[in-house]
């Protein structure tokens, strides 16, 4: 199997690839495609420009795509099922959350993620995202000749970087202790926004967007040293910092970490919300916080936000949490691609632990195969119905026509009949004519029959004239014809001679009539004679005149 992940920022677009096969994975492709300034360009012709070339060059028609919806469209709460079946939650999430989400119930889509199994018992992350941006991003997805299989939350990104996400839920036993861990808050720094989530023994048990970015320290920045926005952006994360301490810096440097303070406020004011509300709704106990992505690379930002809020915070890479041999070329992923690289393992999970995907219902993928095949041959489809049109037009109009001779040939022929047979009226019935016709077909058989034997001579004209060709036989009586017989042109003839020089003028004489002059000598059948010799001969005639 292949999935693709496709993250989609303000400033660039993250592609990984990843390709799974006999329970092992290997990340294949990795690329990051820039967007033009989205402050002086129309961001959504650059991200549609974008997608056409990553569907040319990944081959999305068959692989599966996985992109997100920002967690800002989406809203989460924690809820107990009295089953555990995913089809049973799956219908009672429009129901359960109808109370509980800002939002119509036919205005979103809903789907779940189970925590915990407790015996017959789910605790689950439920989820409710505005269907009008499902809709826009497959829309937008469509337009680029992309048909994403799979629209995930940013949480499900999250979520694949931290838990073993080729395992089923985890079932606690009853009467089984809490683990009384800590939590700890990790928090993707990106461009535009950020992502916030809690976790919990490498599980994501809560997560929410936070409407702050890398681009508020660029535009801080920007109006600190007057330069454009772009160029202020190419100097995060390596070239901005935060002093803890301003004894021993310039006034640039000075300005530089009071830039960058300034901008980070905002930030500091939703972390200490977000961890607020995790605590209260749901019971969390935060004693750490992970920064991740290229922001987290901005000197001292860890101390600075410690120092902030009081908790325990640092960089973090949440690749180090796969080994090599069960990712292959996990090494070369780039900070910037763990939101691509959690979408493509979540086109990977199977359903003992399936997807989270808000392609639900009327925006469920549906199967492009027909369209794809009629857009190929659509044309010489066409060609091939108009040929059977064609044909089926010259069959039936065939066989009216044929139809209509054989009636005019039927009256016809039935009108020159009983004129031919002198029938009128209703004597000049079918019935009648066929007789009539039969009649005339004996007679004309009878006479083709005639004319056969007209032509034949009869055996007795034959004898006579064969007769007439035969050695004179009154004065001596030197030979005698005891038997003559004719089968059809089939001559036999036997008797006897008084020597040697009568049977050979006999055989001449046979000789002389025979077809070919051909005479063959058969074996007698009368009684012999003494003093005399016996003849018997076999031969053809022609019987015609």
């Amino acid at each position: 199997m292949r999935t693709v992940g496709i993250d989609i920022g303000r400033f660039s677009i993250k592609v990984v690839e990843v390709n799974a096969s006999n329970r092992s994975y290997e990340i294949t492709n990795i690329k990051e495609y820039k967007i033009l300034n989205p402050q002086t360009n129309d961001l959504e012709i650059d991200i549609l420009q974008t997608l056409k070339t990553i569907s040319q060059e990944f081959d999305t028609d068959s692989a599966k795509v996985v992109t997100s919806i920002r967690q800002q469209f989406v809203t989460l709460r924690k809820l107990f099922f009295p089953f555990r079946e995913k089809a049973k939650i799956q219908k009672s999430l429009a129901f359960e959350l109808e109370d509980e989400i800002p939002l119509p119930i036919d205005k979103a889509v809903y789907d779940s993620k189970i925590l915990k199994i407790h015996d017959n018992a789910a605790e689950v992350i439920a989820m409710a995202c505005v269907v009008d941006e499902v809709e826009r991003t497959i829309d937008i997805f469509n337009r680029a000749g992309i048909d994403p299989d799979i629209i995930a939350p940013e949480f499900s990104a999250v979520a694949n970087l931290y838990e073993k996400w080729y395992r089923p839920p985890v079932e606690v036993k009853e009467g089984e202790a809490a683990d009384g861990s800590f939590d700890k808050l990790v928090v993707f720094l990106g461009h535009a926004k950020s992502f916030a989530g809690v976790v919990r023994n490498n599980q994501l048990i809560w997560g929410r967007s936070t409407l702050w970015g890398m681009e508020s320290v660029a535009s801080h920045i920007a109006r600190a040293f007057q330069v454009p926005f772009m160029e202020s952006l190419k100097m995060m994360p390596s070239k901005s910092f935060l002093l803890m301490t301003n004894e021993g810096a310039n006034a640039d440097q000075i300005k530089m970490s009071d830039a960058v303070a300034s901008s980070l406020q905002p930030l500091l004011q939703s972390l200490r919300l977000t961890c607020m509300l995790a605590d209260t709704e749901y019971g969390t106990n935060i004693n750490s916080i992970e920064l991740v992505g290229p922001g987290s690379k901005i000197k001292n930002l860890g101390p600075f936000i410690t120092q902030a809020l009081e908790i325990r915070c640092n960089p973090s890479n949440p690749m180090d949490n796969f080994a090599q041999e069960q990712v292959r070329g996990i090494g070369k992923l780039k900070d910037t691609c763990h939101f691509a690289f959690g979408l493509a393992i979540e086109g990977l999970k199977r359903p003992i632990n399936p997807a989270i995907n808000f392609r639900q219902g009327e925006l469920a993928k549906k199967n492009l195969s027909f369209e794809k095949f009629w857009e190929k041959w659509g044309y010489t489809g066409k060609l091939i119905m108009v040929a059977y049109f064609c044909y089926f037009a010259y069959g039936f109009s065939r066989e009216i026509i044929a139809n209509q001779l054989d009636e005019a040939s039927y009256a016809t022929l039935t009108d020159q009949a009983s004129k031919v047979a002198n029938l009128k009226g209703n004597k000049a019935s079918p019935s009648r004519i066929r007789a009539f016709i039969k009649a005339q077909n004996k007679k004309a058989e009878l006479v083709k029959n005639y004319a056969k034997i007209s032509d034949l001579s009869s055996p007795v004209t034959w004898l006579q004239n064969v007769s007439q060709i035969l050695p004179n036989n009154k004065t001596d009586e030197s030979y005698e014809v005891r038997q003559f017989i004719v089968n059809n042109g089939e001559v036999t003839v036997q008797g006897v001679a008084k020597d040697q020089e009568a049977q050979n003028k006999l055989l001449k004489a046979f000789k002389g009539v025979a077809t070919a002059g051909k005479v063959d000598p058969i074996p007698a059948t009368i009684k012999k004679e003494s003093g005399k010799l016996i003849f018997a001969y076999k031969f053809n005639i022609k019987r015609k005149n």
